[in-house]
């Protein structure tokens, strides 16, 4: 019976989740172009507060418009896009268990991978470009353990394209990650970081959007 109950909740909340996908409510997501929900049992995707854009065609419009969407959340994991604006062919996953979370205003740009094996958290009004890599594992037993270790990007941060953010790291508010750099250590706020790997190469930096001026 209590098995019976539980199925019948999971549905129910899958049914008002996928409700809220559709309509598009401005408590809800806005789709645009192709998009891939894959939503395992017991995976929690919270409705957003805020509107939430999938499948954006960021970056001018510059993207293949063919280009698929893909929001994964494994069995049991807990999935957090309130306020965010995902680009067109972006992938967003998170693994059996895991936690992904990506907070108000913050964008991530067109083909941008975020993958979670165990917790990724990105803050508010983050600048987050395209072709950027965000994981919290390894993918492989080589080396020394951990091989995971959770990702905070704080708020305000702005990672440049092609950037890649490797596990265990911290990212201050007020962070400027440039173009091309492997983040594999923990930086202060208000840091700009560059290199492979990437290094601390100026401290209290201020970076301001178009929308800033």
């Amino acid at each position: 019976m209590l098995q019976r109950l539980k199925l019948l909740f999971d549905l129910a909340w899958r049914a008002n989740w996928r409700l809220a996908w559709r309509t598009g409510s401005p408590r809800h997501f806005l789709c645009r172009g192709r998009v891939r929900l894959a939503l395992d049992r017991g995976a929690r995707l919270a409705v957003p507060k805020l509107r939430t854009l999938i499948g954006q065609p960021l970056m001018g419009g510059a993207t293949d418009p063919a280009a698929r969407t893909v929001i994964s959340a494994g069995e049991a994991s807990e999935l957090r896009l309130d306020g965010a604006t995902i680009g067109r062919g972006a992938i967003l996953a998170a693994a059996p268990g895991a936690r992904l979370s990506i907070g108000p205003r913050t964008y991530v740009n067109n083909g941008t991978r975020i993958a979670a094996s165990k917790e990724i958290s990105i803050g508010a009004d983050c600048a987050i470009s395209w072709n950027v890599t965000i994981i919290d594992d390894d993918g492989h037993g080589l080396g020394e353990p951990p091989y995971s270790a959770p990702v905070t990007i704080e708020d305000r941060v702005w990672i440049g394209c092609n950037a890649t953010i490797l596990k265990g790291v911290r990212l201050g508010t007020g962070s400027v990650v440039a173009a091309g750099a492997v983040v594999t250590k923990s930086c202060p706020p208000g840091s700009l970081l560059a290199g492979v790997p990437a290094r601390v190469i100026r401290s209290q930096v201020r970076w301001r959007t178009p929308e800033d001026a």
